[in-house]
């Protein structure tokens, strides 16, 4: 009896290591624990769930962690928030519905926006994601200004636009001013 129990003992130490693996790169598991850790806004942590050189697509791309960074830095400074439903595991993938919000969309008038989030999930990091929003959410973000759409590039506000022509006309002023003196200077000299 003390030989069966001592052997089922040493069975569940063996088998242990590998349940606690299994459970570290189940695919829904790590997508689970970094959206967690975006959502609370500790940026290290959420990015230790990501490959080295993940691919995130989104707003636009983003390749590698140092460039994520950035991105997931600009979300919790913006009071970015995500829930996911309806996730689906095939494999290495997982695909969810997905509502993001943050205070950029709160100003623009848009609670949230809606979508699907299909992430590449292998030996327990999250290799790539891509957040395609649904048809109904990109209805409900404003137009973009039409003289970016036509020109590729924004124009200055009134404001701008009298602030840099007054400092090219004090940088004329000054550049006259100073010829002025050199021009007097060599005059005075050659007299």
């Amino acid at each position: 009896m003390k030989t069966v129990m001592f052997g089922m003992v040493v069975l569940a130490i063996l088998m242990l290591p590998g349940a606690l693996y299994a459970q570290e790169t189940d695919p829904l598991t790590i997508v689970n624990s970094w959206l967690e850790a975006l959502n609370a806004g500790d940026v290290d942590a959420a990015l230790s769930y990501l490959a080295d050189d993940a691919q995130i697509t989104s707003d636009r791309a983003y390749t590698g962690k140092e460039e994520i960074r950035g991105w997931y830095e600009d979300l919790v400074g913006a009071n970015g928030t995500s829930t996911l439903s309806d996730c689906q595991v095939d494999g290495e993938t997982v695909t969810c519905s997905s509502v993001y919000t943050d205070d950029g969309l709160q100003a623009m008038g848009v609670d949230f926006l809606e979508g699907a989030l299909v992430l590449v999930v292998r030996d327990g990091e999250i290799q790539s994601y891509t957040f395609t929003p649904s048809p109904e959410s990109l209805a409900k973000l404003p137009p973009p200004p039409a003289t970016l759409a036509e020109t590729g590039g924004g124009s200055l506000s009134p404001y701008h636009l009298v602030m840099a022509l007054g400092g090219l006309i004090v940088a004329g002023g000054l550049l006259i001013t100073t010829l002025g003196l050199g021009l007097r200077r060599l005059s005075g000299a050659s007299r």
